[in-house]
């Protein structure tokens, strides 16, 4: 691998990001409409990701603070599609200390949100353990819509413990989950974005963030802190490091009762009953049943 280079974006703070290509062979050239295009999307949603929803960035969190950047690998044997890796790296093409994502050497950005859905994954990533399809891909599935502006309401929250366990054992699909209840904790979706956010383009003249508002934006944080806590207080009672999980222990369903008692915990801080709206009130009490039927 060799690295590129490391792009800004005028205006926005927090942009640097350091990219890497992997090395074909015979050598492709590096597109470089498309690799500024890409920087451009990740130093956007890095803004939106700390300063909107008020995140704390993935290197100053605990886990990464040997890490000295965010690599991403740009690969020419991929076309579309991405990945974010988890473990604080080094190698000698990078010697230092790094955490990485790849992402499809010919996605393009003004019309493909995996740079900034993979960039959400390393803020999850460093804020919890939990990989649970419906919690990693649900909600990083609803961040796009933090750059698209496609806010939707949702529908319903389930009412029955079946309905709640199957959206549970889901994936991309749990997204209707997080849009519902980040509207029913916020039905305004007033935000304010910064104007240098507001006019960031794309080489073909496209609108990086077409955002006009959001719900729930004050509610990320605290939820990722008390699935942050969560995770730390699984571990002790599993004994394992608290960052040195098994990947099928990260994933595993048999945990989802940790992340509903952290989501309850969150929700009950920032919305006491009698403020929450009586759907919300009937979710709530579907969740406290469903874990004391677990005691």
């Amino acid at each position: 691998m060799s690295k590129v280079g490391a792009m800004q974006v005028p205006g926005l703070s927090g942009s640097l990001t350091h990219f890497v290509v992997r090395d074909p062979e015979p050598p492709v050239a590096i597109d470089p409409i498309r690799q500024d295009d890409t920087a451009t999307q990740l130093a956007a949603a890095n803004v939106l990701f700390h300063e909107v929803l008020g995140l704390t960035p993935p290197l100053q969190m605990p886990r990464y603070l040997q890490a000295e950047e965010i690599v991403v690998i740009l690969r020419d044997d991929q076309i579309r599609g991405g990945q974010a890796y988890d473990e604080v790296v080094r190698n000698p093409a990078i010697p230092e200390c790094h955490i990485r994502m790849a992402l499809g050497g010919r996605v393009e950005a003004a019309t493909n949100l995996t740079p900034a859905h993979e960039l959400f994954h390393l803020y999850q990533n460093a804020h919890m353990m939990f990989k649970q399809g419906w919690v990693h891909e649900g909600l990083a599935r609803w961040s796009e819509s933090l750059l698209s502006g496609d806010v939707q309401p949702g529908p319903p929250l389930p009412t029955a413990s079946s309905d709640l366990e199957s959206i549970m054992q889901s994936s991309y699909g749990a997204v209707t989950l997080w849009q519902r209840l980040f509207y029913l904790l916020d039905p305004q979706g007033s935000i304010s974005l910064p104007s240098s956010l507001m006019s960031l383009r794309y080489h073909d003249g496209s609108q990086v963030v077409t955002l006009e508002h959001l719900h729930g934006s004050r509610f990320v944080a605290p939820l990722f802190e008390a699935l942050h806590q969560a995770s730390i207080s699984l571990a002790e009672q599993q004994q394992w490091p608290t960052y040195g999980w098994a990947e099928a222990e990260q994933r595993s369903l048999q945990y989802n009762h940790a992340i509903l008692a952290a989501l309850y915990r969150a929700i009950s801080a920032y919305a006491p009953k009698e403020h929450q709206p009586e759907e919300l009130r009937r979710f709530m009490q579907l969740i406290d049943t469903m874990l004391k039927e677990r005691e």
